[in-house]
């Protein structure tokens, strides 16, 4: 423990709990003491932790084979694929399945199938989108903590980011199927977001510049909301608007679904489904084994035979037995707990407790998510929206842990809550949380939390 608090400096200046157990939305540190885990792994303990299905399934496996390289068959992963290919919309044609071990695997694979089936190099992604880091993606990547000065940026670029609340258009009525708006006003009917034009508009004048004749482009990617980006919701629309504008430039559509499937979002299983869009490529991760590593990429018959008549493809441990049966028993937990429904009946318990606290504190910017994808961004205050600075940030989230709740820290500004729970988690959880935030904030507010303490550059 004192070796990792030496090398990974998560918060300056403080101890992070050492982990021994955990069970459901839990986890129990080495003293004994009970954290509500908000945080999830990042995203990626959906069904809970140690759940009891998913652990036996595993330890089945364990015993019966646990590898044997995909030149070999094994029922499991044709088991599993199956129940995937079930999960996708019938009218989709996503029907071939290509299995890998991280988020950063399954976005390299729908960028290398992308340009093998147009031909084309380039790839158009989102300002403040989260894909990765490997080497072939991190150019994906538009976070500047992310981001390397000596990364190749070839053939990747970014458009704007189509956030109503910290973009050039949206507002109250911007963000599709959420109890969270934003404070901006705007003129826009209740069911319609003209800020998603304008949104579209800088995506196909993006192209212009970038294919000339038209031609080019091997594909669009984003985020069924923003992951790094702290639940950034795009504009309602957005999406529509910008796959037309894909295909009538040739390419494809890719949607990264590593932090959104699975349910999550509460009332659809998948993030495309929630923008009414139908992606030639989804990618997914993270909630997809429960904490285990496993990644896929998902696509049509028609992207798997030109992928395929480029090059081999194989992925050494992608879709191996003990991967396999985890992601195939997730799956049924999802299912057999109600997990989705429990994701938009909590969900929306935590965001109505979020607008309250907005209401109530001159520091809360905004909030913001659906069903169990959430943040809060803070601010110095309202009436500048300065994004709260990052020391500042960190004490608060120092003392909400200090008061049993672990979360997460996004956003461009690094001053947004990342809230993405286990599915299971509660409603008196939720409760729980809405008091101890109350009371931090509070605190906060009265100058009662010693901020300068975390602050690396002190008034001297």
């Amino acid at each position: 423990k004192q070796w990792y608090q030496r090398r990974v400096a998560i918060t300056a200046g403080k101890e992070q709990p050492l982990f021994v157990a955990g069970k459901g939305q839990y986890l129990f540190d080495e003293n004994g003491v009970r954290y509500l885990d908000l945080m999830g792994g990042i995203c990626t303990v959906s069904a809970g932790h140690a759940h009891d299905a998913v652990n036996a399934a595993i330890t089945d496996q364990m015993s019966r084979v646990s590898h044997t390289s995909n030149i070999f068959l094994h029922n499991k992963i044709h088991e599993y694929s199956k129940a995937m290919i079930d999960k996708m919309p019938k009218d989709s044609n996503l029907s071939v399945v290509y299995f890998c071990n991280s988020g950063s695997e399954a976005n390299d694979l729908a960028m290398l199938m992308a340009r093998a089936y147009t031909g084309y190099l380039n790839i158009v992604g989102l300002r403040r989108a989260y894909h990765g880091a490997s080497a072939t993606n991190i150019a994906l990547t538009a976070m500047p903590l992310y981001r390397h000065a000596s990364m190749p940026i070839t053939n990747v670029s970014q458009t704007m980011s189509p956030d109503p609340y910290r973009g050039l258009w949206g507002g109250s009525h911007c963000r599709d199927g959420s109890p969270c708006q934003t404070l901006r006003s705007c003129d826009c009917a209740p069911d319609v977001c003209d800020g998603a034009e304008m949104y579209a508009q800088q995506y196909r004048d993006h192209l212009l510049t970038l294919c000339p004749g038209g031609k080019g482009l091997a594909g669009f990617i984003g985020e069924g909301m923003g992951g790094m980006t702290a639940a950034m919701m795009q504009s309602k629309g957005f999406y529509k608007k910008a796959y037309e504008i894909t295909k009538s430039f040739g390419g494809v559509n890719i949607m990264d679904e590593v932090q959104t499937g699975f349910g999550r979002l509460g009332t659809h299983y998948w993030g495309f489904e929630y923008h009414g869009v139908r992606p030639d490529i989804i990618t997914a991760a993270k909630s997809i084994g429960n904490g285990f590593p496993l990644a896929m990429a998902v696509t049509t018959p028609e992207i798997a035979e030109a992928f395929a008549n480029s090059s081999l493809h194989f992925n050494t441990f992608g879709g191996n037995a003990v991967a396999s049966a985890a992601g195939l028993a997730t799956l049924k937990a999802i299912d057999d707990d109600g997990l989705m429904e429990n994701s938009r009946i909590v969900g929306n318990r935590f965001l109505e407790g979020f607008n309250y606290l907005r209401e109530k504190y001159d520091h809360v910017g905004d909030c913001r998510g659906k069903g169990l994808m959430m943040a809060m961004e803070f601010v110095e205050s309202k009436s500048t929206n300065n994004p709260m600075p990052t020391y500042k940030m960190n004490a608060i989230l120092e003392r909400t842990k200090d008061l049993g709740i672990l979360l997460g820290k996004g956003g461009l500004y690094a001053n947004c809550f990342r809230i993405q729970p286990p599915m299971c988690v509660s409603l008196e959880d939720a409760d729980f949380t809405i008091q101890v935030m109350d009371k931090v904030f509070a605190e906060y507010q009265e100058g009662k939390i010693d901020v300068e303490a975390f602050n690396p550059n002190p008034a001297k």
